[in-house]
């Protein structure tokens, strides 16, 4: 039986990110560190550097002219978005060769998390966030929980989906009842051997969380409503298929326009689409 130890000892043993992630947090910790010395460690890993020039020449950035280098890349975004984005790559390149379960498909569970993560930035501009490079990234790995289940113990986990499924559950409530713990925990313990930013680690902790209100970061609170509304679009599938009520504390924080959504719908899916089309993309 799976148990929250084996589950610290796995997590223990997991892949660490990427060498093009880690070695750009090297230059990056430079303070001398120019925009050629970020371009070069990144030229090194040919099919990175074409997502990315793919990444910020899409609809998301908007930008005025075309990017053709990624000097111009880190330019035109900054520093911090390109490593978000090398974060993005590098965490869907982890699991690149984790296999779909009977009851769960990793392409329907990548295309969720694109989906929570353009909502999530999109929900950002909105209350008037200013930096809101990691918005896009906490939708991607949201649920890195339950990619880690999947990974480590898959037979174990394909039972949990179909518990889920079988009883109308949200597959956290499943894991809960079954292991005692959920994929958020899990998630939050992987975040932090890979050294997330702490308001990732917190979002993906309690994006699930009953008691998000006022004295919640507003990371935590998009991310918990992207998770709804792509539910509600049927933007991919996190598992369960289900959709569940947003904590009603949120619309303390989130004081949006009655027909805000309806707005919003066009330029969800066209950002959507494009972005499945870049990151899915062998």
């Amino acid at each position: 039986m799976v148990n929250l130890n084996s589950m610290v000892d796995k997590i223990g043993d997991f892949p660490t990110l990427p060498t093009i992630y880690t070695s750009l947090l090297e230059i990056l910790s430079n303070p001398r560190s120019t925009v050629q010395d970020v371009a070069n460690v990144i030229l090194k890993d040919q099919a990175s550097t074409l997502k990315i020039l793919k990444i910020v020449n899409s609809v998301s950035y908007g930008l005025q002219s075309r990017v053709d280098t990624i000097s111009q890349a880190i330019f035109y975004i900054g520093f911090s978005e390109i490593k978000n984005i090398v974060l993005t790559l590098s965490v869907i390149d982890v699991f690149s060769n984790t296999k779909s379960l009977t009851h769960f498909s990793l392409v329907d569970f990548w295309k969720h998390s694109i989906a929570v993560g353009v909502i999530s930035k999109k929900l950002a501009k909105l209350i008037g966030i200013k930096s809101t490079e990691n918005y896009f990234l906490a939708g991607i790995v949201h649920d890195i929980g339950k990619l880690f289940f999947i990974n480590t113990f898959s037979e174990e986990y394909n039972k949990i989906v179909k518990y889920a499924l079988d009883n109308k559950m949200i597959i956290w409530e499943a894991e809960n009842k079954i292991y005692g713990f959920n994929h958020m925990d899990i998630g939050e313990m992987l975040a932090d051997k890979w050294q997330l930013p702490a308001t990732i680690n917190h979002a993906i902790k309690y994006h699930h969380s009953k008691s998000i209100g006022t004295g919640t970061p507003e990371l935590t609170i998009c991310v918990h409503l992207a998770d709804v509304i792509a539910r509600i679009m049927e933007l991919g599938n996190p598992g369960d298929n289900l959709v569940y009520a947003p904590c009603e504390d949120i619309w303390k924080v989130l004081n949006f326009p009655p027909d805000t959504f309806a707005k919003m719908y066009n330029s969800i899916i066209s950002e959507y689409r494009q972005s499945v089309g870049i990151l899915l993309l062998k």
